[in-house]
């Protein structure tokens, strides 16, 4: 099933640009409009500056060690940094 969702993602960029091409009608020189073209740059802007930020706000300090989720009692505990 994961493999299946894999795929679907990897193939989702292709099949919008074939239904793009399916509706514009296939003529030469036909551009997608100035609208659309920066809805598609605030986009990827937006995930960029999502992608950064997360990265950001999840790294450890110089000096720290990743220590990895565990079960204590029952319960999942979150992995964290902890100074070395």
């Amino acid at each position: 099933m994961a493999a299946l969702l894999e795929f679907s993602l990897f193939a989702l960029p292709f099949l919008a640009y074939l239904l793009w091409w399916r509706l514009a009608g296939r003529k030469p020189g036909h551009e997608p409009s100035q609208r659309i073209v920066m809805l598609a740059a605030i986009g990827v802007a937006c995930a960029l500056a999502g992608a950064v930020y997360y990265g950001l706000s999840r790294s450890f300090e110089r000096g720290e060690k990743y220590v990895p989720a565990r079960i204590e009692g029952g319960a999942i505990t979150r992995g964290e940094g902890v100074s070395r």
